[in-house]
C-alpha cells in the first residue's frame, strides 16, 4: 500500500478531531491516548483546539513515562491495568539505572501511598518522605544527586497512578490530592458528580475532578480483568490515532519496548516503509475497526500546537523538515509548533501583559489567506484557555 504524507496527516488530523473531522468516533476519542499536560494548561490547550465546547470531566495524573497527562476518568482503570508491570523487564523500564526491585514490592509502594498519605494534599517531596522509611531497601536506593535514600523516581511516579493519586490542575510543582475512597475498580461512585459544567465565562475542557481509589493491581493480576500484554493495547490506540508509524516512535511514546506488538502490515509513505494496524485474524488485511488513511478531509489550514500535542506524534519527518524540527523540539524550553496546511512551518511563543496575550510567530508575514485566518482563530482559543474572556489575543512576527 502506498500513501503520501498528505494522506497520513489529513487522516491524523481528522481522527484526532482537528479541523472538524470526526473519524475518531466522537467524544474527542484522542483522549484515549491521554494528553500531555506539562507545562500545566498545555493539555487543556490541546483539547480546546480540537473542541472548544468540550466539557467532559478530565483528571490530571502521572501517566505514560511518568509525565503529567490529562485523561478521562473512565479511562483510568484500563490505563492502570496496562501500565502495571507484570515482569521484571517491564518494571526495569521505570527504574532507569537503578537495580530492579522485586516485582511484588510495587504493591508495597502503592499500599504505603494510600496508608501514609500526609494530609489532604501533598507535594511529591512530602509524599516521598512519608512513605520511604517503611519500604524495603531495593525500592529506596541511595540517590547520588540527592545524597539521600528515596523511592526510585520512575517507580514512584508509576505508583501514584496505581494508587489512584491525582495531580492538582495547575502550578509548577507536582501536588497530589488525597484519593477518594470508593468501590473497587469503579471510576466514580456517582458519575453525575463529575459532569458539572465549566464555570461561567470559561472556555475549553471541563473541570479536572478526582476519581476514586482503584483496586490495587497485584503482580498476579489486575482489578477489572487484565490484558495479556497491556503494551499491545496501548500501541493499538497509538497507531489508531497517529496512523502509519515506526516501532521506534511507538517505543519512545510508550517509554519501553513492548514484549509483543499488535498485528501490523507494511505501508510506504512517500517511499519510506512504516507500519499500519492490521486485522488481528489476518495481518494481510487492514484493521476492520480503523478508518482508511487514504480517505480523509483536508488538513486544517493553520494550527498553533504545543510540541507534545498528539498531532505531532509519530515519525517527525512526516510533519517537519529537519531544520524546522530543530527549532521546535529542543532539549529544554521547546516553543510551540506553527502548523500550516498540515506541516510544521515554524515556531511560536507567547507572553501575557495585562489583558493581552501576544503570540510571537515565526514567518508570520508569510502566512497568508485561510492559514492566517485560522492561526488568528487558534490564538483566540488559546487566550481563552489561559484567561477565559479576560485576555485578548494578538499575533505578531517573531
Amino acid at each position: 500500500m502506498d500513501l503520501t504524507a498528505d494522506h497520513v496527516l489529513a487522516h491524523r488530523a481528522a481522527v484526532q478531531g482537528l479541523g472538524g473531522g470526526d473519524l475518531g468516533g466522537g467524544d474527542l476519542g484522542v483522549l484515549a491516548l491521554g494528553v500531555v499536560d506539562s507545562p500545566p494548561k498545555t493539555g487543556a490547550a490541546a483539547v480546546a483546539v480540537r473542541d472548544l465546547r468540550f466539557t467532559g470531566p478530565l483528571v490530571r495524573v502521572l501517566g505514560l513515562r511518568g509525565a503529567p497527562h490529562l485523561h478521562r476518568p473512565d479511562d483510568l482503570p484500563a490505563l492502570r491495568r496496562r501500565l502495571r508491570p507484570r515482569t521484571s523487564a517491564r518494571l526495569a523500564s521505570w527504574c532507569g539505572a537503578f537495580p530492579v526491585p522485586a516485582l511484588e514490592h510495587v504493591d508495597l509502594v502503592v499500599a504505603a501511598m494510600l496508608r501514609e498519605f500526609p494530609g489532604e494534599r501533598a507535594t511529591k517531596a512530602e509524599l516521598s518522605a512519608a512513605i520511604t522509611p517503611g519500604l524495603p531497601a531495593d525500592v529506596r536506593p541511595l540517590c547520588p544527586p540527592c545524597g539521600t535514600e528515596h523511592v526510585i523516581e520512575g517507580l514512584f511516579r508509576l505508583c501514584t497512578l496505581l494508587a489512584g493519586l491525582e495531580l492538582e490542575p495547575t502550578g509548577p510543582k507536582l501536588v497530589f490530592g488525597r484519593p477518594i475512597p470508593g468501590s473497587a475498580g469503579s471510576a466514580c461512585p456517582d458519575p453525575a458528580a463529575r459532569t458539572a459544567p465549566a464555570p461561567d465565562g470559561a472556555s475549553g475542557p471541563g473541570p479536572v475532578v478526582p476519581a476514586v481509589v482503584p483496586a490495587v493491581p497485584t503482580s498476579s493480576g489486575a482489578a477489572g480483568g487484565a490484558e495479556v500484554d497491556g503494551a499491545v493495547a496501548l500501541v493499538r490506540e497509538y497507531a489508531r490515532f497517529v496512523g502509519p508509524f515506526a516501532k521506534a516512535d511507538a517505543e519512545r511514546w510508550l517509554g519501553a519496548k513492548p514484549d509483543q506488538w499488535p498485528a501490523t502490515r507494511p505501508v510506504r509513505v512517500d517511499g519510506r516503509r512504516l507500519l499500519l494496524l492490521a486485522d488481528e485474524s489476518d495481518p494481510d488485511e487492514p484493521d476492520p475497526d480503523g478508518p482508511d488513511p487514504a480517505d480523509a478531509p483536508e488538513v486544517p489550514a493553520g494550527l498553533l500546537l504545543f510540541p507534545r500535542d498528539p498531532y505531532l506524534l509519530g515519525p517527525r519527518w512526516l510533519v517537519a523538515e529537519p531544520e524546522v524540527a530543530k527549532r521546535v523540539w529542543r532539549p529544554v524550553g521547546s516553543p510551540g509548533a506553527l502548523v500550516v496546511h498540515g506541516r510544521v512551518a515554524g515556531a511560536w511563543r507567547y507572553d501575557v501583559s495585562g489583558r493581552t496575550m501576544t503570540f510571537h510567530v515565526e514567518r508570520w508575514s508569510a502566512v497568508k489567506g485561510s492559514a492566517r485566518r485560522a492561526v488568528r482563530d487558534q490564538a483566540d482559543v488559546l487566550a481563552g484557555v489561559w484567561g477565559s474572556t479576560a485576555l485578548e489575543a494578538h499575533v505578531v512576527e517573531w
